[in-house]
């Protein structure tokens, strides 16, 4: 039943047996707690680091009823979450946190379920693709994890779904709802900063390429169901598995895909390229590790070429952030910090400006507005699957370590067979991609 059929048929149900129809306050929210007609019942997919803050986050909105927890790792003893490897998560934790909830293993018993309306989910990046597809498929709305997915191939598969599905999605890109980035793109959307053609991205370094042991997998871990539409492997080590998976390019495209969807989001957001791509992507500095776990690039820097002659430097030797180059002024944004060369760029935008919408402070409640309300989300399908290839075309470019020419119409690799074929990975069987 939809949240606002609820207290409509309630009523008719009472007239037609005869009851007289008082409603209790509680269905109504005249006694301060939400009516259930504006209820969101909602079931949270990966509960490490990022899965379990992300559902604190939600259940703090009233509107919100956790009905669901899913994990593979109902493992007890020491986690190794955290970008130290040294926070306690997975599905024991979450149930400290969160009580009375009903756990899973597998996240295809909660998409069975129809009282949910909808999912957070929060899994390495692998699995991003299937259990997206999965839940728009079952009629659930999403807020779903940066990046939207691993490959270029899978993201244009989802986006197409969610178009077509009438769900409604929101990535978790929550720097478009910070203030001081909102105002960085107001800054040059309104042209304060002049002509602006050269950006520069600063993201943080990958994970050193350490040596890592094999370890026996714990009791209570499904390192099978983790693996997922992976390459399998038994080389097991929780360090990796629940932390440094992101530098395992069979998981994870690395920093590029993590910090660099949050950053180039921002840039596309500012420059009006939400809905289109860089034309040329160069690489001008890789240096890939020797030996160790990771197989993502220890140093990289890249150049984006976008249409009227903007170009995008990424580096994981810049400072974390994204600085702005006009011929008025520069400035640099970043979490916490906004600031200009001169200063006076830096400023509030007046009313009869150019304002950037929707904007709806808190990422987390937007998403419930929009499941409520089914206006499009804060970061939403389109947005989300046009930052993910920007930053998957800059992988590709440092992996054959030669320029590569996108067609942003097409969203194509033009004239590169190989690097054509990265769009692309083989699924371990019985996963695969719908479309």
């Amino acid at each position: 039943m939809k949240r606002r059929e609820f207290v409509s048929n309630m009523v008719k149900g009472m007239a037609a047996v005869g009851f007289p129809t008082i409603i209790p306050a509680s269905a109504i929210g005249r006694d301060g707690k939400v009516a259930p007609s504006n209820r969101v019942t909602m079931a949270s997919i990966g509960l490490g680091t990022q899965g379990t803050s992300n559902t604190r986050n939600f259940v703090s909105d009233p509107r919100v009823q956790l009905v669901a927890l899913c994990d593979v790792n109902n493992s007890k003893g020491k986690q190794y979450y955290g970008y130290q490897n040294n926070e306690t998560k997975g599905l024991q934790y979450a149930l400290t946190l969160f009580k009375g909830v009903d756990t899973y293993n597998d996240f295809r018993e909660v998409l069975a379920r129809p009282d949910i309306d909808a999912i957070t989910t929060a899994t390495p990046d692998h699995w991003h693709a299937v259990i997206a597809q999965s839940c728009v498929a079952a009629g659930k709305d999403v807020f779903g994890e940066k990046p939207l997915t691993r490959t270029i191939r899978e993201g244009k598969a989802l986006r197409d779904m969610v178009l077509n599905s009438g769900c409604i999605w929101q990535t978790g890109s929550w720097q478009r709802s910070l203030p001081n980035f909102v105002q960085a793109v107001e800054i040059v959307r309104n042209g304060i900063l002049g002509d602006v053609k050269h950006v520069k991205i600063g993201l943080p370094g990958n994970f050193k390429a350490e040596v890592l042991d094999v370890q026996p997998v714990p009791e209570g871990m499904d390192w099978e169901m983790w693996q997922g539409p992976a390459p399998h492997t038994s080389s097991y080590n929780p360090r990796k598995v629940f932390t440094r998976w992101r530098g395992v390019s069979d998981y994870s495209a690395g920093k590029i895909a993590d910090w660099g969807a949050h950053h180039l989001d921002i840039t596309h957001w500012a420059l009006g390229f939400d809905k289109t791509g860089p034309l040329e992507i160069i690489p001008s500095h890789v240096e890939m590790p020797k030996d160790g776990f990771s197989d993502q690039p220890l140093k990289f820097t890249l150049e984006f070429h976008y249409k009227g002659g903007v170009v995008v430097e990424m580096s994981d030797g810049f400072k974390n952030g994204v600085e702005f180059f006009g011929t008025k002024g520069k400035m640099f944004v970043t979490r916490g910090n906004i600031y200009g060369d001169p200063v006076d760029v830096v400023r509030r935008i007046a009313p009869r400006q150019e304002r950037v919408y929707p904007i709806r402070n808190f990422h987390f409640s937007a998403f419930i507005d929009s499941v409520l309300d089914r206006r499009k989300a804060v970061t939403d399908i389109d947005i989300a699957h046009r930052t993910n290839t920007g930053c998957l075309l800059g992988e590709i470019a440092y992996r054959v370590n030669r320029p590569i020419k996108w067609n942003p119409e097409t969203e194509q690799i033009e004239g590169d067979e190989a690097a054509a074929r990265l769009c692309d990975r083989a699924y371990t069987a019985p996963w695969q991609l719908i479309g």
